[in-house]
């Protein structure tokens, strides 16, 4: 059984046709990643399917762990296990890095397990342990990726969606959060990772969904999808 199951699933902005029966799987373990150009739709599915799009505009099913929660709202969808970070971060600017991922336990009660939790999460982002106590805010673009990831970690999700998380972001920072996510895999997250650096995404995931104009138009590892000449031709630059 899969993590996470989107069967026939559209929807739709007012009369916008934006997903046209996607269907895709993510298994227990898995780095799965969506592909595609700008408007395909891949942020259009994540917000979907983390309660945070209207449930009116849905049509069709996502299944999470086995449990039906097509239209379900963001908040019980993440009590259930599921995590997003957002495109373009939303931190909270005006507190502190500790306080913004004590946010992403609000759910949570088990505080001496958070804080062993957060100390690992400094380990991961030893810039986020330096700058414990500076505000959100004051933070690089790439040290503000690295504490939404963290403040969606802490919740202690079962699968963590990522949308951009290189957008706007130097090579080398890049780095940095791809190694990031492929440790977080290691220790056990699922994770569903929408991205427009192809190149990054390939190389990092197991399989992998091309989206163009709201609909799946390849399925593959990421081995073969990185060597099919179509993907290389208008996502690879080569």
């Amino acid at each position: 059984m899969a993590l996470l199951e989107v069967k026939d699933l559209h929807y739709f902005y007012g009369n916008v046709h934006a997903l046209k029966g996607v269907s895709l799987r993510v298994e227990q373990g898995e780095i799965v990643t969506l592909i595609g150009s700008n408007g395909a739709g891949k942020t259009t599915l994540l917000r979907t399917v983390s309660g945070l799009n209207p449930a009116k505009g849905i049509r069709g099913e996502v299944l999470f762990d086995g449990k039906p929660i097509t239209g379900a709202k963001g908040h019980n969808v993440t009590g259930m296990g599921m995590a997003q970070v957002l495109e373009g971060r939303h931190i909270f600017p005006k507190l502190t890095v500790l306080e913004n991922i004590q946010m992403g336990a609000y759910l949570r009660r088990d505080k001496a397990e958070i804080a062993r939790q957060t100390e690992e999460l400094f380990e991961l982002f030893p810039r986020l342990k330096e700058r414990e106590r500076s505000l959100g805010g004051t933070l690089s673009g790439g040290e503000q990726e690295m504490l939404a990831i963290a403040r969606a970690m802490i919740s202690n999700p079962k699968l963590l969606l990522l949308d951009e998380p290189s957008m706007g972001l130097a090579p080398l920072v890049i780095h940095e959060i791809f190694a990031a996510i492929r440790k977080l895999r290691e220790n056990g997250t699922t994770i569903l990772l929408v991205e427009q650096n192809s190149k990054a995404a390939l190389s990092t995931a197991d399989r992998g969904y091309v989206l163009q104009t709201g609909e799946i138009v390849m399925e593959d590892t990421c081995e073969n999808l990185a060597k099919d000449p179509e993907v290389k031709k208008a996502y690879l630059g080569g």
